[in-house]
């Protein structure tokens, strides 16, 4: 009798330190003390598992879920959004809603709604200028670093540290490419490579999206203003081109319409959902470019209304599962597996943004 009144107050004492550890992860996961319900709720799914299994992903799920919902903002195309929302909904049974907007927009309107005090996302996907955005809303307390949230895919090591940029974490790389009007463009006619958008056949034929809705298309256009000089752009205004606001989606249709044969820059997301409706779109991918580096970055806990739920996104993100659910389309590829990228990719230069107003004028805008 005495070897069972020891067993069983031994696995008291456990299940007591898997209730303590539990609320303890709650509230440095959350950023606060966890409210009452919420914490009850924990520490009885505590006091249901087996000891030692209350590790931190199981209370971060645990916190997400007492939340009940997830928002965030993305730059990423919206059969992105879509896609991962479904997926860690139907994986964790949080539901997520996205609003969809290009990187600039969608910094104006996070720090719009930051400074009256309206923390509307709790989370964003953001490529461009992510690092510098994410500086700047750390120091006004908006925001806080990824690396030091506490996400178990980072503390765990399974996350590859070389896609850690300390306060964002870099989730997707997409190239950008060249795209096309396969009714009109067929053949030996394909343009492979960036030159090849010069040729004079292309005249009154070429779109592309107004380089000031975004970011991450400055950084590709300080690429090929690298390596081609500024003598491409105006070869490229000599060729009647057509700028369009509003960004990829929008010059996807416009190109799909006839109102082009050829576009850039796009990458495969933005093409992927009209293709699959049937849409008369394709595109080349060149040995040489650069690409959309989407970058994952999270409001800080005192700020969110779901802080955990955003937490166990950024999580789910960065995790091979996860990633590979987010980047689901072709020519998009995951942190886990870059093997496939362009023989002569180059990653977005720091500091390409700063030369946004040049890019501009190059434009003549």
């Amino acid at each position: 009798m005495l070897n069972v009144d020891v067993r069983s107050n031994r696995i008291a004492l456990r299940m007591r330190c898997a209730m303590s550890v539990a609320a303890l992860m709650l509230a440095t996961l959350t950023g606060h003390a966890a409210q009452p319900a919420q914490d009850a709720l924990l520490l009885a799914q505590a006091a249901k598992a087996p000891a030692g299994a209350a590790t931190e992903l199981e209370v971060l799920i645990a916190a997400a879920k007492a939340e009940g919902q997830l928002t965030f903002y993305s730059a990423a195309p919206e059969n992105v959004n879509r896609r991962i929302s479904s997926a860690y909904t139907a994986r964790y049974g949080v539901p997520a809603q996205s609003v969809r907007l290009n990187s600039v927009p969608l910094q104006q309107r996070y720090a719009s709604e930051a400074e009256a005090g309206n923390f509307a996302a709790d989370l964003v996907f953001i490529a461009g200028s992510a690092g510098p955005f994410t500086d700047e809303g750390i120091k006004r307390g908006w925001m806080e670093s990824v690396s030091g949230a506490g996400l178990p895919v980072v503390r765990s090591g399974e996350f590859p540290s070389r896609f850690n940029r300390g306060v964002t974490s870099v989730v997707q790389i997409a190239p950008w490419l060249i795209f096309y009007n396969t009714e009109r463009v067929k053949g030996g006619d394909i343009p492979r490579d960036w030159p090849d958008l010069l040729d004079a056949k292309w005249k009154g034929q070429l779109l592309a999206a107004d380089p000031r809705g975004s970011d991450a298309s400055i950084e590709f256009w300080t690429m090929i203003l690298d390596r081609y000089g500024e003598s491409f752009f105006a070869r490229m205004r000599s060729q009647s081109m057509r700028v369009i606001a509003g960004g990829g989606p929008v010059v996807v249709q416009a190109l799909a319409a006839g109102e082009g044969s050829v576009a850039v820059p796009t990458i495969a997301a933005t093409v992927q959902g009209l293709k699959d409706r049937g849409g008369p779109v394709e595109v080349a991918m060149p040995a040489f470019t650069t690409g959309v580096e989407m970058q994952v970055a999270l409001t800080a806990r005192g700020k969110a209304k779901h802080p955990a739920a955003a937490r166990l996104m950024a999580n789910y993100a960065m995790s091979p599962e996860g990633n590979k659910v987010l980047n689901d389309d072709p020519g998009s590829f995951s942190i886990y597996d870059t093997r496939g990228l362009p023989a002569d990719y180059q990653a977005p230069k720091p500091g390409a943004v700063a030369r946004k107003d040049l890019i501009i004028k190059l434009f003549g805008l």
